[in-house]
């Protein structure tokens, strides 16, 4: 079990739309800066056109940017999903190194509004660029990225094929169950670090039961380490995503 850099790597792009190729992985990811929100686009290794590909909507932590998503995909899997990163809609105020700004994704009411339609911006440019399974989309994200997926997940139930939660505690405030009716069968993944002080195990029982009493699918897994994220929870993440599309 490997931890991941949290420390976005900078970026160079000399056009709105720019390729990477990676030295060690055939995938591309490319910077898509034409739209109001930057994007980060990830192109899983030997792409069929033909297939209509699972996608994942990566929603990164604070202190960092879209840019997580050229840690995050890699070892997740290299083949089986397109994904996309939007930039958090709140910057802060110091940088994560290396000259890039830093977001997060704050949970006012105007915040959450703006996350709402930043993920449907990167839905639409991913599906204007790849064929993507407009059944087979999952929401994941780190800390307040994951509380603002779970938040967006619940908020339209019926846009989502489930909804994955690194280290993220349930959303407050702005009543995130409101169309619980229709959250039922929305699989949920919540995975927690153990010894984490940003999300804590009192925090994570008081969502399970939260989430049990509400009904909710979930599905709940801890791990034996600080707040970060591990390779193990990358790679069980993949396994999981695949679970639900194989059903």
């Amino acid at each position: 079990m490997k931890r991941l850099d949290t420390p976005a790597p900078p970026a160079t792009h000399s056009s709105n739309l720019s390729v990477q190729q990676s030295k060690i992985y055939e995938f591309r990811i490319r910077r898509d800066s034409s739209q109001s929100c930057p994007l980060e686009l990830f192109t899983p290794l030997h792409y069929e056109p033909g297939y209509a590909y699972p996608l994942i909507v990566w929603l990164h932590g604070a202190f960092d940017n879209e840019s997580q998503l050229r840690r995050i995909m890699p070892l997740t899997s290299t083949r089986n999903f397109v994904a996309v990163g939007p930039r958090g809609t709140s910057r802060h105020s110091r940088g994560s190194g290396a000259g890039m700004s830093s977001y997060y994704w704050a949970q006012d009411e105007m915040s959450i509004e703006a996350a709402s339609r930043r993920v449907e911006m990167a839905i639409e440019s991913a599906s204007e660029q790849f064929n993507i399974h407009g059944r087979r989309i999952f929401l994941a994200g780190y800390q307040d990225g994951a509380t603002m997926a779970l938040r967006l997940a619940l908020q339209h139930p019926e846009d989502y094929a489930g909804v994955i939660s690194i280290n993220g505690p349930f959303p407050e405030g702005h009543a995130p169950l409101r169309n619980l009716g229709m959250c039922e069968k929305m699989p949920i993944l919540l995975m927690h670090c153990h010894e984490s002080t940003y999300y804590t195990e009192d925090n994570l029982c008081d969502d399970i039961r939260l989430g049990h009493s509400a009904g909710l699918k979930m599905d709940v897994r801890e791990y034996l380490c600080g707040d970060g994220i591990m390779t193990d929870m990358l790679e069980d993440m993949n396994g999981w995503v695949m679970g639900q599309i194989l059903r």
